[in-house]
């Protein structure tokens, strides 16, 4: 597993222009249904296959395929990566959105470049939601980021 971690991290770092971490994420296995109450109210079937919710654990779908997982897992990374780095406000709806696009963008190179295929991403990340704290702007609270697939 640590090998596999260290393949996809290489690959989100690189593909990013993100340093390699000095810590490695911790990758957590859940199924549809963990994923269903997490993140989809409930529903199944729940399309999404990758969670980062801004702390040092990543969770993927139990029931991904060897290349999805990968695609998934690089998507992931790189939001680890850029909450590493500092660079985005992580309670800015701008910035989430900033975040997914570039997330997205480095997903889509590693399946063109390395896995040499193509994957039509569709962007599906947690709304933002109202902070119910007195003068916060209810636009500015982003609830974390999901990756979703489409072959």
């Amino acid at each position: 597993m640590n090998e596999w971690i260290l393949y996809v991290m290489t690959w989100a770092s690189q593909l990013s222009g993100y340093p390699f971490p000095d810590k490695l994420p911790e990758v957590r296995w859940e199924s549809e249904s963990w994923f269903s109450h997490r993140v989809c109210d409930d529903h199944i079937p729940c399309p999404i296959f990758g969670l980062y919710e801004d702390a040092d654990v990543i969770f993927l779908r139990e029931d991904l395929t060897d290349s999805a997982k990968d695609h998934v897992a690089v998507h992931e990374f790189v939001h680890y990566l850029q909450h590493q780095s500092g660079r985005f406000d992580l309670r800015s709806c701008v910035d989430s959105d900033k975040r997914e696009q570039e997330a997205f963008r480095v997903q889509t190179r590693f399946v063109a470049e390395v896995q040499h295929g193509f994957t039509q991403f569709l962007s599906n990340h947690l709304a933002c939601k109202p902070q119910s704290r007195g003068g916060a702007n209810p636009d500015e609270q982003p609830q974390g980021s999901a990756s979703q697939r489409e072959e």
